[in-house]
């Protein structure tokens, strides 16, 4: 191997995230990038992924991202003459609660901001695209037209091939070892076959972002969770369709269940999101370690194979031909981490992705953007790393991560605030607003006080309600003087907290009242 001692990018990970950044960093016209992978290509996650393409996001970042993905995925075949094995069979996701079918509506006005065409279907509808459900207690179903799978290595490779034909370079059986700034900015990655410098290194290591991260000083809030799925058997129903060259089924949704079912060669591949699942690999997977699974545990999986059976009674009716429990990279929050890292200048981060074969595609296009010309095209906020603080150790990692694996299904309303890892910060006064029934949300780690939940329960003008303004008012005038001082005492500038305390305390009418009565008693002029 002759591996070069320099290059402008370097990119740590061959999986899709990292064949994706090599390819869109050479679409954007970087021919000097380096891509360095310790094993082969596809040999950590991606090789195990059931390969959905999921529109629905309710982030605005994440949903443009898997949007491009889905529109650029069909593409490469034609510039690389590799099938990367794409079926548009649609995406449908079935209600069984009102609350589910309103969180519906409510996403279709996300996905008319996005651009993602997303259609309403009855019940009866239902039954005519997806023949072996039963849809009995369904009260609807939304569906994506354009949604579907693709087979990950095929496009790993589709992707590999591509970004080489536009210039880069693609190092396999290539460890990095380490990573190193030299005092002039320039980055040097060490590997077991030499040493590169570099000015800009793309971190795309997944399994091992933590170990990555660590290599410079950086704790990356990835922590991988167990995700099982199991393949049956083939079933007569489906061969039967497939004789008679009936189109395949789309991809299936039971949100209220929390699983996905698709059909997988003659038969049916369901994949559930249980609660209970592991997190995993939390210190980082062996330095050997290539196309690893866990063994199975199909207990957890239990209700949720009832629940599909009632839905799909077919999947009932064969045999379990395989199942697999792999690692999926999650974060806190569950989207993805893409950007630059905090503090360290040109090192750039592409992990965390719990839906990476959807989101590698955007991701790589915008991080190539953000590289190349300074700034993404689209807001990134909702996936940028810096969204995370020092808060985020390890333990609290391993609950929320493994929160938000379970709640990959759970009805999302506006304003949702999650119950892992909480109370982490508090502030002096946490324990008394708790006593007066105050109800908390989380901003970066801290937990702050919410106006309570009254005005539903006794009607917007009652005594109650008013009681609860009051306090809410109070509780934030508390939080807002506690930042103003801390600030203060940090560096002697207290205004330059009043942004933060007006985003932990309270937006609208409250917060206008309380930021005018905290002025009032002479917090500012």
């Amino acid at each position: 191997m002759n591996l070069p001692s320099q290059a402008r990018i370097v990119i740590v990970g061959g999986g899709i995230a990292g064949c994706s950044t090599a390819y869109h960093l050479a679409l954007a016209g970087e021919r000097d990038v380096l891509l360095l992978e310790q094993g082969q290509l596809t040999c950590g996650t991606t090789w195990h992924a059931a390969g959905l393409l999921p529109l629905f996001n309710l982030s605005y970042s994440v949903g443009k991202i898997h949007q491009y993905s889905v529109d650029f995925y069909p593409t490469l075949e034609a510039e690389t003459e590799l099938n990367v094995g794409f079926s548009n069979v649609s995406n449908i996701r079935l209600a069984r609660t009102q609350d589910r079918f309103d969180e519906y509506k409510y996403y279709a006005g996300v996905a008319k901001t996005i651009g993602v065409e997303v259609n309403f279907l009855t019940p009866e509808q239902v039954q005519e695209v997806w023949p072996l459900c039963n849809v009995d207690g369904i009260l609807g179903a939304i569906q994506h037209p354009a949604d579907g799978y693709i087979q990950p290595a095929d496009l790993t490779q589709a992707l590999a091939k591509g970004a080489r034909q536009r210039g880069a370079k693609i190092e396999r059986n290539t460890t990095v070892t380490g990573i190193t700034q030299k005092p002039n900015g320039e980055w040097v990655v060490h590997t077991d076959q030499g040493d590169i410098t570099c000015e800009h290194v793309v971190s795309a290591s997944g399994n091992f972002a933590r170990q990555t991260g660590r290599m410079i000083g950086l704790d990356i809030p990835v922590v991988p969770v167990e995700h099982q799925y199991i393949v049956t058997d083939q079933h007569p129903l489906i061969m039967e369709r497939r004789t008679k060259g009936l189109p395949e089924m789309g991809v299936l949704r039971e949100s209220d269940s929390s699983w996905y079912m698709r059909e997988e060669a003659g038969g049916l591949l369901l994949g559930p999101y249980e609660v209970g699942a592991p997190a995993c690999y939390v210190d980082g997977p062996a330095a050997n370690s290539e196309y690893e699974l866990f063994p199975d545990a199909l207990d957890r999986l239990m209700p949720y194979i009832e629940t599909a059976i009632a839905r799909v009674p077919a999947f009932g009716e064969v045999g379990v031909k395989k199942v697999y429990n792999g690692a999926i990279a999650y974060t806190p929050d569950g989207s993805p981490i893409v950007g630059p890292a905090w503090d360290k200048k040109n090192f750039w981060l592409n992990e965390g992705h719990s839906f990476g074969i959807t989101a590698a595609g955007g991701a790589g296009w915008q991080l190539a953007h953000w590289i190349v010309d300074g700034e993404p095209t689209i807001d990134m906020m909702g996936v940028d790393p810096r969204r995370f603080g020092d808060y985020a150790g390890e333990g609290y990692l391993i609950e929320k991560n493994e929160e938000a694996y379970a709640k990959v299904f759970t009805v999302h309303y506006p304003d949702e605030e999650r119950e892992g890892a909480r109370p982490l910060r508090q502030t002096p006064c946490y324990s008394r607003m708790k006593d007066l029934g105050a109800v908390f949300g989380s901003v970066f780690g801290g937990s702050y006080a919410l106006q309570g939940e009254v005005d539903a329960k006794h009607g917007h003008d009652s005594p109650e309600a008013k009681r609860a303004r009051k306090m809410a008012v109070s509780m934030f005038v508390a939080q807002f003087a506690l930042g103003m001082v801390a600030a203060a005492a940090f560096d002697g500038s207290p205004w330059r907290t009043i942004p933060a305390c007006l985003v932990i305390g309270m937006s609208g009418p409250i917060g206008l009242q309380a930021l005018k009565k905290f002025v009032s008693i002479g917090g500012g002029k």
